[in-house]
């Protein structure tokens, strides 16, 4: 069973853009894979993503596979999607945001017990 979520980055202009990642989506796993991901890489990802359909999975090294069946829509102007289980975004600063009902993001933090 996939767990949805959308994975999207902060723009210069303080926009948001980011598209569909089928599985993994939960915050103990997608966390800690997109906090060590540099702002850059999760740009460059959504960008592919975005041309092939969105995100399959992401691996905990950060890799990643791409649908490559069709196009993606964006989820920008109305990002984060509620269809969605869970919505992250990498911001400028490096942080990561996260939400579950589509309104108030909180802060990703590292677990460190």
């Amino acid at each position: 069973m996939a767990t949805r979520s959308a994975i999207g980055y902060e723009t210069a202009g303080g926009s948001y853009v980011g598209v569909y990642c089928h599985y993994d989506g939960y915050p103990k796993y997608m966390g800690p894979i997109l906090h060590r991901m540099f702002h850059a890489d999760v740009v460059i990802m959504v960008s592919k993503a975005l041309a092939g359909g969105g995100i399959r999975c992401i691996d905990e090294d950060g890799t990643y596979e791409i649908f490559n069946d069709r196009p993606s829509p964006a989820v920008g102007p109305h990002w984060p999607c509620l269809a969605y289980d869970f919505a992250y975004r990498k911001c400028l600063d490096g942080r990561v945001e996260w939400t579950n009902d589509g309104r108030s993001f909180q802060t990703w933090e590292p677990n460190v017990s």
